[in-house]
């Protein structure tokens, strides 16, 4: 009984705080429209009057006025009503909160930005480092890009969207994002339905949501002063202020004066060159932004102490795993940005996988504990005789199915689910249609019916487990790098699959939206036609701001300073995932490819897909250093002399230009005892048919029972230097982050005669006088890196099965993995100073106003600094949208 007891007692302690905000409100019986003519006035408010502001904050300083863009909304509708002796309604107070957030972030994230990214990452070094520009733009449907115009062409280089260039791309967007808010809405309906209507799940995080819209609707048409506005005053007092500083001062010097004064940095002051020299490979940066405060602030308690926590660990543990040789790759002097990059590549990304993968084991197992309590809870109440009563409405006798009404008589806007159910397959079937079209070679019969299974079977029931846990904690599932394991497992190698719809998405996150409707008293329905409105115009909107934003300047450039910082690292991640399936699969002696064993003497490769229409070069050279796992270590022989061959997979024919044979480089380092091996096949001045070629290469007849390491480069540049480069040695950076890092082994050998083997890189000497730091790299795993996602997937069960035994709350179990998770992101800075604002409302704000009250208080408070500082953003967007437009005319 005593055990039985104080497992309740963890229990209790662990959802105390989801159980405090699970309480915040309670769904009303009686619903209403909110969709009404000040709604559609709003929405063109918010549109062309916030968005600009909105965007240029992003670029610039990266902070976001989602919620402020629906407060200072709200507060100009309603003091325009109190002074037509009117009010607005709850329902029509919360619609202008929603639409003001949805067209914040739509216009800035998902629509034109995205095709501004996608030049950039195109034409960025690191797209040309993995080899990925040439690939990328031959993305080509009848002749015409869709991924994005070359780096040459017009349009980039006029930097405008109105030419031809851009035509599918754009086309493709707009129906893209048109299918997509079909198939959200609708899921989101039908799990809605699921889990809140039939399950009663409670949808802990729903409340506080709702409440912000709930509180200025109590004030709405009264002249009642109350907290409200005193709190939301001094909230906007410290924004303007802080603004002024922060974004104004840079933005108007640079303006009037030509010459930019930063009092604060933006985004952040970079610590990380200094003392990494006491604390190596930890990124340090100090952002003097106030927004993570008032996070803070607003938070619960234990999540942001969880997220502190992580960060933390992630300063104490990086310094001893580089002293110890788990990140060889960073170098004293290195930035925060190249530190993350680089600590993530050698440990913290695999890591953070493998406590990714705990969790989502870890939220499966609580759906499924939960759907037992459940299903006992529901075997008592049926044995009782509970829910069986009829509709509450009088003239109904129907049995009750939500509150006590029938569906017909709830008057709640609900749809019918089978239309529902119909058009959310209608809209998963596009992708796989698109996909289809436009690789019309690569999408077989048999991944055709994957993508099916995956889209109709596997999405379907995943978000639905997904908004089962959302309905339970407040949290989703995310399974990482799902849709890369799909890739990976169909087996083809190319950049084009990473477009194929292989990863179900997860419509989970919806049933929340329409949990959070419901707590208001709003119809569905309101909210449908709210849809409707906002997507022709965040499409002219997001065109119209963003064209000009990009005419005024490169994006990223000095002029964005935020995106010119975190933009190259986010290139990074992108070219190593697509890079991924680049690979090159090898075939020593004695193994069968194609249906025979390779001979004694000989080997096979298979290099990543070929393309069509295209000269390519291959050369071949062997080294005796097969234990060497790093192939960079390893002393090779002579180069054989450079075959070429030209490819032909339709049959079309025509020249491909003669080849351009150059004379192989004599390296510094040479075995002249090793043979010179012949590439065989493809023979020379061979026309290739097919993508999937297998390449052989011969040794001398007195070398076949020999055993060599080889190396074989393919390249469409006769140097071996182009963007079509592979090397039979080569590893995709996604398997050297997450499987094995052959360029992170040694030799093994003393290479600077110190009595020490590959230790150079580790202790920062150059011990062998030869003015580098390069020739001896260790690694206690020998560079293999499964075994630290594993680490991190025990680590990750073991920590909450670990506090879970104390009861620590489940708020503080997610905030410390969602702080591994972001160690290589941009927000992970701002975890430094949010913890500020988490103590400042627990023992100064908690005492004084009362833990309810508070959290109140700080929404308040923390959206009037979000107004202050997006006046502000605005109105320098708005100046220097003018200068540019003035300085730019000619008279």
């Amino acid at each position: 009984m005593a055990r039985e007891s104080n497992r309740q007692a963890r229990k209790d302690r662990q959802y105390e705080e989801i159980n405090e905000y699970r309480d915040l409100l309670e769904a009303p019986d009686r619903f209403e429209s909110g969709f009404t003519r000040k709604t559609l006035i709003g929405v063109l408010f918010i549109a062309f009057i916030m968005t600009p502001g909105q965007m240029y904050l992003s670029l610039v300083t990266g902070i976001g006025i989602g919620e402020a863009a629906q407060w200072v909304t709200v507060i100009l509708f309603l003091e325009i009503a109190k002074r037509s002796f009117t009010s607005l309604r709850r329902q029509e107070i919360f619609l202008l909160t929603y639409v003001a957030s949805q067209l914040i972030v739509r216009a800035e994230t998902q629509t034109f930005l995205q095709l501004i990214w996608r030049q950039y990452f195109v034409s960025s070094p690191e797209a040309s480092q993995f080899g990925l520009t040439d690939k990328l733009v031959s993305l080509k449907w009848h002749g015409y890009g869709w991924f994005s115009p070359h780096p040459d062409s017009e349009a980039i280089i006029q930097r405008t969207f109105f030419h031809e260039d851009w035509l599918l791309p754009i086309a493709l967007l707009v129906i893209g994002i048109i299918i997509s808010r079909v198939t959200w809405f609708t899921s989101g309906y039908v799990l809605f339905r699921l889990v809140s209507d039939r399950e009663k799940l409670p949808f802990p995080t729903a409340p506080q949501a709702a409440l912000g819209a709930m509180a200025l609707a109590e004030e709405s048409g009264s002249e009642e002063l109350s907290w409200k506005w005193p709190a939301f005053t001094v909230g906007g007092a410290i924004g303007l202020i802080f603004g002024f500083i922060y974004v104004a001062i840079p933005t108007l010097t640079e303006t009037f004066a030509g010459k930019k004064v930063t009092i604060l940095p933006i985004p952040f002051a970079d610590l990380t060159p200094v003392l990494g020299r006491f604390l190596g490979a930890t990124p340090i940066a100090i952002t003097f932004s106030l927004s993570p405060i008032f996070a803070g602030l607003l938070l619960p308690f234990w999540s942001v102490m969880g997220s502190f926590a992580g960060v933390v660990s992630f300063i104490v543990l990086s310094p001893m795993l580089h002293r110890y040789g788990y990140m060889p790759h960073w170098v004293p002097g290195m930035g925060a940005i190249q530190t993350q990059i680089t600590a993530g590549v050698d440990f913290w990304q695999p890591f953070g996988m493998g406590v990714t993968l705990a969790v989502a084991i870890i939220s499966v197992t609580q759906v499924i504990r939960a759907g037992r309590e459940k299903a006992i809870d529901s075997a008592y109440a049926d044995e009782h005789g509970h829910d069986h009563d009829t509709c509450r409405h009088p003239e109904c006798d129907k049995q009750s199915q939500v509150r006590g009404y029938c569906m017909e008589h709830l008057n709640r806007g609900d749809f019918r689910l089978w239309v529902c159910v119909t058009l959310f397959f209608l809209g998963a079937a596009y992708p796989i249609l698109l996909a289809k079209t436009l690789f019309p070679t690569l999408v077989t019969t048999g991944m055709l019916v994957v993508i099916l299974l995956i889209a109709f079977v596997y999405a379907p029931l995943m978000s639905f487990v997904s908004a089962r846990l959302d309905g339970l904690i407040g949290q989703n599932i995310q399974i990482p790098h799902l849709h890369e394991a799909t890739v990976f497992l169909t087996g083809y190698r190319g950049v084009e699959i990473w477009f194929v719809p292989l990863a179900g998405a997860d419509f989970g996150g919806g049933a929340e939206t329409f949990r959070i409707i419901e707590l208001t008293g709003m119809r569905f329905t309101s909210l449908l036609k709210a849809e409707i409105v906002m997507v022709p115009i965040v499409l002219g909107a997001s065109l119209m701001y963003w064209s000009f934003l990009w005419k005024l300047a490169p994006i990223p450039s000095q002029a964005y300073p935020y995106v010119q910082t975190f933009w190259p690292a986010r290139a990074f991640a992108e070219a190593v995932r697509y890079s991924a399936t680049q690979y090159s699969v090898f075939y020593e002696a004695g193994e069968e490819v194609q249906g025979s064993i390779v001979p004694p003497g000989e080997v096979a490769w298979s290099p990543s897909n070929l393309h069509d229409k295209s000269l390519y070069y291959w050369r071949v050279r062997v080294s005796k250093d097969v234990d060497i796992k790093n192939p960079d270590k390893r002393i090779y022989g002579h180069w054989s002399e450079t075959s070429w061959f030209t490819t032909d997979f339709s049959g079309a024919g025509g020249e491909r230009g003669p080849p351009e044979i150059l004379e192989s480089r004599i390296s510094r380092d040479v075995d002249d005892s090793l043979p010179v091996a012949t590439p065989a096949t493809p023979q020379l001045a061979a026309v290739v048919d097919e993508p999937e070629t297998m390449f052989r290469v011969r040794l001398p007849a007195e070398w076949a029972d020999s055993t060599v390491a080889y190396m074989i480069e393919l390249d469409t540049d006769p140097k071996f230097r182009g963007d079509f480069f592979q090397s039979s040695t080569e590893m995709p950076m996604f398997f050297q982050i997450y499987w094995q890092d052959p360029r992170s082994a040694g030799d093994g050998k003393d290479n600077d005669f110190d009595g020490l083997a590959d230790e150079e890189v580790l202790n920062q000497r150059d011990d062998d006088g030869d003015g580098a730091i390069d020739e001896d790299i260790r690694h206690p795993l020998d560079g293999e890196k499964w075994p630290i996602l594993v680490f991190g997937l025990v680590f990750g069960l073991g920590l909450y099965s670990f506090l879970g035994f104390f009861g620590m709350p489940m708020f503080f179990i997610w905030g410390y993995i969602r702080a591994v998770a972001s160690a290589g992101a941009a927000t992970f800075f701002a975890m430094f100073t949010e913890v500020i604002g988490a103590l400042l409302a627990r023992y100064y704000f908690w005492p004084k106003f009362g833990k309810k009250h508070w959290r109140q208080v700080a929404m308040v408070l923390a959206v009037g600094f979000g107004v202050g500082i997006s006046l502000v953003g605005m109105f320098c967007a708005a100046t220097l949208m003018i200068s540019k437009a003035v300085s730019s005319s000619t008279f």
